[in-house]
């Protein structure tokens, strides 16, 4: 399996990188429930978009899109 496939809950292409979103929902006893969001940027590279087109090849729109949540943080791969 591709890293940008494991455990991935959505998987996005941008400009410069493969986004991976792993979604958490957190349960608060005094505010709003929230989804969070893990971001992976992979740097884009020929490999990961030769598998990246590979995976996602029967798509409408290859380059997919973020789900937006309430908070995220980001990790960045070379």
């Amino acid at each position: 399996m591709e890293d940008f496939m494991e455990r991935a809950t959505n998987v996005y292409r941008t400009k410069h990188f493969i986004v991976k979103q792993i979604l958490n929902y957190e349960e608060h006893e005094k505010l709003d429930n929230i989804i969070i969001s893990q971001d992976y940027f992979y740097k884009r590279t020929k490999i990961r978009d030769k598998q990246y087109n590979k995976i996602f090849a029967e798509k409408v729109n290859i380059d997919g899109k973020r789900i937006k949540t309430a908070s995220s943080t980001r990790k960045y791969i070379d």
